[in-house]
């Protein structure tokens, strides 16, 4: 029979971490020339103060653009010096810095890591406190689960939810919420609400009386401006259908009456049509003589 050997992993100490003996030496970059360098700087500076020449000149324009280029190497060529000395200083860092980098990043991946346990913990702690929340919750009042959803109580007291609060505080704080939850849809059920189903509905979502009687007067609110519209929608029609007076007959001024004397030749026919013709106009004092002809 065949023995197991069990390995066995010694605790570690995390708060003994050993810090980095990092052992370096400060480099010390001098310049042997520097008098020498920063004497020829200033007597550049000093010398192209007093340079003025005649823009109108080509020989001199030239001239003083060549003079410019050489003033722009000699300062590249320091720059150069500057930049190969900061190369050879980085790159005595490169090794140490890449070896700290890779240390760190092992230890923030067993951070990581261990990270995922602790949220799957926090996970069925929050289970637990939840399921534990509902069974309180249908105990004392199972009527009004399907009014209130247990979140509406755990959003208006996020602590029933927190760790800093045993069971048992969680639990006497539900029962408390539920016995007010119940005397507040007692109140604004006898206000003699214009919206009672609307307002109690905002309640049981928020937990807020003043939320509820908001929303039973925005609903008020809203009904008295339908009316309000409704009513102007209505006498504008009525004015539009409504039909317009006619309009009323002209009088016209009586005319001066004048005698005429009026003569034809006809039959009897004729001047019995003229008679009838005289008196459809209303033409008074008509007479009419007759005369033969032969």
């Amino acid at each position: 029979m065949s023995e197991e050997t069990a390995t066995i992993i010694e605790p570690v100490d995390v708060l003994k971490a050993p810090e980095p003996s990092v052992v370096y030496t400060l480099p010390t970059a001098t310049v042997g020339n520097m008098e020498a360098i920063e004497g020829f700087v200033a007597n550049v500076e000093k010398f192209f103060a007093d340079v003025k020449i005649d823009p109108t000149n080509p020989e001199q324009v030239k001239e003083l653009k060549a003079l410019r280029a050489d003033v722009n190497k000699a300062a590249a060529a320091i720059d150069d010096k500057r930049k190969g000395m900061d190369k050879d200083v980085k790159a005595a860092m490169a090794d140490a810095d890449k070896a700290l980098n890779t240390l760190r990043d092992r230890l923030k991946a067993v951070y990581a890591k261990t990270g995922e346990q602790i949220a799957e913990a926090d996970r069925l702690w929050s289970e637990a406190r939840r399921s534990l929340l509902q069974g309180e919750y249908e105990a004392v009042a199972p009527a009004l689960i399907e009014l209130i959803p247990l979140d509406a109580f755990i959003g208006a007291e996020p602590k029933l939810m927190r760790k800093s609060w045993g069971g048992n505080k969680a639990c006497n704080a539900l029962d408390d919420m539920v016995e007010r939850a119940v005397a507040d849809r007692d109140q604004l059920a006898q206000a003699g609400l214009a919206h009672p189903n609307e307002a109690d509905a905002v309640y049981c979502r928020t937990l807020d009386v003043r939320s509820a009687l908001a929303e039973d007067k925005r609903l008020k609110d809203a009904e008295a401006a339908a009316a309000e519209h409704a009513a102007k929608a209505q006498a504008l029609r009525e004015t539009i259908e409504r039909p317009k007076p006619k309009p009323k007959p002209r009088q016209e001024q009586p005319q001066p009456l004048s005698r005429y004397t009026f003569e034809f030749d006809g039959t009897e026919a004729h001047a019995a049509e003229v008679k009838r013709l005289l008196v459809s106009m209303g033409v008074g004092n008509r007479t009419m003589k007759k005369v033969r002809l032969g």
